[in-house]
């Protein structure tokens, strides 16, 4: 007769090794590049990562105070967006919130699942694709 064995069968991993200091390094990076000049990739990168880390805050009690900060820093990149097209340098009173957004999101990444992190992230890239092919539906039906 056979032993049967205990074994368990492991969950699969996503290989997201990394994730979370990609997502801060790449929100520090964009942040440091619009201090210095106007650059539309960086922005819509910076963007990118506030859309994610809203989607993770969304419905988790443990990041409400963090959604004011990521909200203050939301608007201030809503206002920045004019300024950046035309290629003009951030004022440091929109500067100062979206540090302080980015800061934020520094905090709460060690308490994020990867697994969400990383689902949060391509929710995230699809609702912006979603948007853009609006966009685009509409201007050409125009």
């Amino acid at each position: 007769m056979k032993k049967r064995s205990n074994r368990k069968p492991r969950p699969i991993k996503i290989p997201v090794t990394g994730l979370r200091s990609r997502v801060a390094l790449d929100a520090r990076l964009a942040y440091q590049v619009l201090c210095l000049q106007p650059n539309v990739e960086k922005y819509d990168d910076l963007i990118d990562i506030f859309n994610t880390m809203a989607i993770i805050a969304e419905n988790d009690k443990r990041f409400e105070p963090e959604k004011v900060f990521l909200g203050g820093a939301a608007r201030a990149l809503i206002q920045a967006r004019e300024l950046i097209a035309n290629q003009v340098k951030l004022p440091q009173r929109l500067l100062e919130p979206i540090r302080i957004g980015i800061n934020t999101i520094d905090d709460m990444l060690p308490r994020v699942d990867v697994a969400f992190l990383f689902n949060a992230e391509r929710t995230a890239v699809a609702l912006a694709m979603e948007k853009i092919e609006v966009d685009n539906a509409k201007k050409t039906n125009s």
